[in-house]
């Protein structure tokens, strides 16, 4: 069978058929001959990295049907012909006809795709790196435990504030980092559009709302354990009550707890995490899951008993959140509500000084 049988077969068009696809042009017209990375770089067919607004068109484009299955997607259709990273990502290098995506794939040589375009399976929503997630994750609570022990090692300098902001910024660096990392090397490079960073005027409203179910919810889920342990009735005036001392301290509660953390928690937790495991697991287990790890996060600087409950609070809290950023679409819901949440504490700690 020659290379036109092939083809016709490919395309499902006969060879004389106006709909029938050419071989590409240049070193890597033939479909099974070697690819020389040299010729990739020198030749007029030049594989070059997708610009950002072909990667957002290569993400957000569905699946070709068998045959042609041409892209309508106005950014799609101006990409000159060429050599692509293949957005099913099944192989390094797909051939973009001008008008659509073929099965022309490239590695080490240029072949068919055995695999029918049409066939690609739905990818999940949300750029894949939960291993890196994991990673960055992993690497905040180290920074943040080693952190605690040096100011231990050292005689607490400082106090709690001190303590608070160190292990903040700990975490922090892994969290963003994650962010940071796959958005980059994943993504558009951008945390805004990667992540849905997007604030509307409703979210004032929406995020309150969520804030206020957020807080009754925490508040009635920690109950059962104020009534076995007398001593834990309040868990946030606690683990915040030790930092909220002066003018200095109140400044540190307000910049860690009500600015820094909604916006980089919800970053990663809601943005980075909550989104993939959605698109994988589901709804209910995808925020579930990424709500027990933002409580979990929370256990770092233990207490005691005490702490333990403070996680629960903001595991329940985390729920709310996760269904905030999930029905809206964007971040700008859930930061807000992550810092009504938080301000809320800080009031009634200062109220009831």
């Amino acid at each position: 069978m020659d290379s036109a049988d092939r083809c016709c077969w490919q395309c499902g068009n006969g060879p004389d058929s106006p709909r029938h696809w050419p071989a590409p042009p240049g070193p890597l017209s033939d479909p099974v001959g070697p690819l020389d990375e040299r010729q990739l770089t020198s030749s007029p067919v030049i594989v070059v990295p997708p610009p950002p607004s072909v990667e957002t068109d290569a993400r957000a484009s569905a699946p070709m049907s068998p045959g042609f299955g041409r892209s309508t997607s106005s950014e799609g259709s101006a990409r000159l012909p060429g050599w692509y990273p293949d957005p099913h990502e099944r192989f390094p290098y797909r051939w973009w006809d001008g008008g659509a995506w073929t099965w022309y794939v490239a590695d080490t040589t240029v072949r068919w795709d055995p695999v029918p375009v049409g066939d690609t399976a739905k990818r999940p929503p949300g750029l894949p790196g939960l291993g890196i997630a994991l990673a960055g994750y992993l690497v905040g609570v180290a920074l943040s435990l080693v952190i605690l022990l040096l100011l231990w090692l050292s005689g607490h300098p400082g106090g709690r504030v001190v303590q608070l902001v160190a292990s903040e910024i700990g975490l922090w660096t892994g969290l963003l980092g994650a962010c940071v990392l796959v958005s980059r090397r994943r993504g558009s490079g951008s945390l805004k559009a990667d992540f849905g960073l997007r604030f509307r005027p409703i979210d004032v409203g929406l995020g309150l709302a969520a804030s206020l179910v957020a807080r009754v919810l925490a508040g009635y889920s920690v109950l059962p354990i104020s009534f076995a342990f007398r001593h834990v009735r309040q868990p946030d005036r606690t683990v915040l009550g030790d930092v909220a001392h002066g003018a200095v301290g109140w400044l540190a509660l307000i910049l860690v707890v009500c600015v820094g953390a909604p916006v980089i928690e919800e970053l990663f937790f809601r943005g980075l995490v909550q989104v993939r495991l959605v698109g994988k697991w589901g709804a209910v287990c995808g925020i579930t899951v990424t709500s027990l790890l933002f409580g979990a996060a929370h256990l770092i600087g233990w207490q005691g008993p005490v702490t333990l409950a403070y996680a629960w609070t903001i595991f329940v809290g985390g729920l709310v959140l996760g269904a905030a950023r999930y029905y809206s679409g964007r971040l700008g819901t859930s930061i807000t509500a992550h810092m009504l949440f938080n301000a809320q504490a800080l009031l009634v700690l200062a109220l009831v000084r």
